[in-house]
């Protein structure tokens, strides 16, 4: 314990990348305002790659837009006096590129201790040429971990964790037009291929107990060095998808499988306008893992080791959302 009797925690000075993105902003706001976690470091900042940060600076995060400070990244960390990174690879074509970047920036600054690197789950058994998209996260998970065995840069790197988040059930929100017109949840995958759709907050809450977690090497010993796969608690095949529905909305949902042609049409369409084509490659990719048997299983111990709860259920997450899913009832002179 210091002298002032503050904890060592509010002397940490926090770096969320890609913080203008929904999962970004999820953490963002976790950290902000969430009443676990308020408080438990000296400052956060995000690095967004885009101009809608207005709400992030309402919130009190210091934005660093990249595009405006990329020549002097490194000087601008530095200035912060960073820390603790949680790097979220952008949902854009050159995520690896800027990746590097980051990790690099990371290492000259030769100040961050904590590294935390949100990855994806079943990125492990993805095949490079049938979802190269997914396999990214392999790569970058090598790139996260270098640092931690190269003594060139200090301590960066010195207490890492991965985490591999699984499909986040707000990805289920691009399918709210057939839900309401036709009481329909179009997937591309077959009846009985299963998976755990994971709440983007839930994910949020775990990113931010890392992050404010407290060790004598920075990051909590319970988690320092973990790779954490983290799911929903209950795998579902299509058809419980939509009873968990049924249940959660008091109305009739089925579920639909469609072709990848057909979620491609979906995608392109209104519906998936302010989601990037990468995002959209890999939602096809993981949708395939699905269809390939190799995302049913379930990875929720963490979560509980963390609050003692479980994550949020399907049935659950459909209540959250009832205004988006349920069918709008016809009107009639």
């Amino acid at each position: 314990m210091a002298s002032n009797g503050k904890s060592p925690l509010a002397k940490r000075n926090i770096l969320v990348t890609a913080g203008e993105g929904n999962t970004g902003r999820a953490i963002l706001e976790c950290l902000m305002e969430g009443a676990d976690f308020k408080g438990k470091y000296a400052s956060v900042s995000a690095l967004v790659f885009s101009d809608d940060d207005d709400d992030l600076v309402s919130m009190g995060v210091t934005v660093l837009p990249y595009e405006k400070i990329k020549d002097s990244l490194v000087k601008e960390m530095t200035n912060a006096k960073i820390d603790t990174v949680l790097l979220i690879p952008p949902a854009r074509k050159d995520k690896m590129r800027l990746s590097k970047v980051i990790l690099e920036a990371a290492k000259a600054t030769k100040a961050v201790t904590n590294l935390v690197l949100l990855s994806s789950a079943g990125c492990d058994l993805a095949e490079r040429h049938n979802q190269p998209r997914l396999r990214e996260f392999i790569d970058l998970e090598a790139l996260a971990m270098q640092p931690k065995s190269l003594p060139e840069t200090g301590d960066t790197g010195h207490s890492p964790v991965i985490v591999r988040a699984g499909f986040y059930a707000e990805n289920l929100l691009l399918y709210t037009k057939q839900a309401q017109g036709q009481g329909q949840l179009p997937i591309p995958i077959d009846a009985k291929h299963k998976f755990s759709p994971v709440a983007l907050g839930d994910v949020a809450r775990v990113c931010a107990y890392i992050l404010t977690s407290q060790g004598p090497h920075g990051i909590a010993d319970e988690v320092r060095g973990q790779l954490i796969v983290l799911t929903g608690p209950m795998m579902v095949a299509g058809a419980e998808l939509a009873e968990a529905a049924s249940q959660a909305l008091g109305t009739r949902m089925e579920f639909k499988s469609i072709t990848e042609s057909q979620a491609k049409k979906i995608f392109n369409s209104d519906q998936g306008e302010e989601v990037d084509e990468t995002e959209k490659e890999y939602l096809l990719e993981y949708y395939s893992l699905v269809r390939e048997g190799k995302t049913a299983y379930v990875s929720d111990i963490p979560f509980v080791h963390m609050f003692g709860e479980k994550p949020q259920a399907m049935p659950e997450f459909f209540k959250a959302y009832s205004s988006e899913f349920k069918p709008k009832k016809r009107r009639t002179k």
